[in-house]
């Protein structure tokens, strides 16, 4: 049976915060992702190049940023890079492409962050996104029989993943990870992030997808 996403159109703030109390009450976890447009997909933003399509060609394109974002940034760093891992989330922080989709366990900072940037380009179709990670990983990773919930660096399931692994080496379909909390925005946020593998497509269409 293929799935289904539920849209709820509040008409007001109290209503809003129903909708995320009863998604709350029927999920394990429930993580928010703020977004100033409806029509916008679920990717990260190495993915969305409007050129660079093809997975192997997204990765030299994140190989390239990698190294020139060391190359670059080490004059202007308080600290040393300590790990791939730790290259990759502070990418992320800089606003670099890469193959990781901001997350947020707190609700209201989804809820801001989908209102200011509507604001911005006077849009009023803003959408906030609702999901389950511990589910979705139980989903991504059925192939291993997988029944634990989010994962983080150090977890056995995210090596195949583990940069500087190339992109297009890596499993599948996205998973549902914590970040290091390396930067004040991840801190500020509570900031988990949607791990991309080689697959493109979009969460919303892999969770429609009779196969996950």
């Amino acid at each position: 049976m293929t799935n289904t996403i539920t849209v709820l159109r509040p008409d007001t703030f109290a209503e809003l915060l129903q909708a995320i109390e009863n998604f709350q009450s029927s999920s394990v976890v429930s993580w928010y992702r703020g977004c100033r447009s409806k029509s916008y997909k679920l990717v990260p933003t190495l993915y969305r190049h409007p050129k660079r399509t093809k997975i192997s060609d997204i990765a030299k394109l994140e190989l390239a940023l990698t190294t020139r974002f060391v190359q670059r940034s080490l004059p202007f760093l308080q600290r040393s890079l300590t790990s791939d891992w730790d290259k990759l989330f502070l990418m992320q922080h800089y606003g670099v492409p890469t193959r990781l989709l901001d997350w947020t366990e707190n609700p209201f900072v989804a809820i801001y962050f989908a209102l200011v940037s509507a604001a911005e380009a006077k849009s009023t179709d803003a959408a906030i996104w609702m999901c389950d990670p511990a589910a979705w990983n139980r989903g991504a990773l059925d192939h291993i029989s997988f029944k634990d919930g989010i994962l983080d660096e150090s977890s056995d399931q995210v090596r195949a993943y583990e940069p500087p692994k190339p992109v297009d080496g890596t499993p599948m379909h996205p998973i549902m990870i914590y970040g290091s909390y390396n930067s004040p925005r991840i801190v500020a946020q509570r900031g988990g992030f949607a791990l991309f593998g080689q697959g493109t497509e979009p969460m919303e269409k892999i969770y429609l997808s009779e196969k996950f």
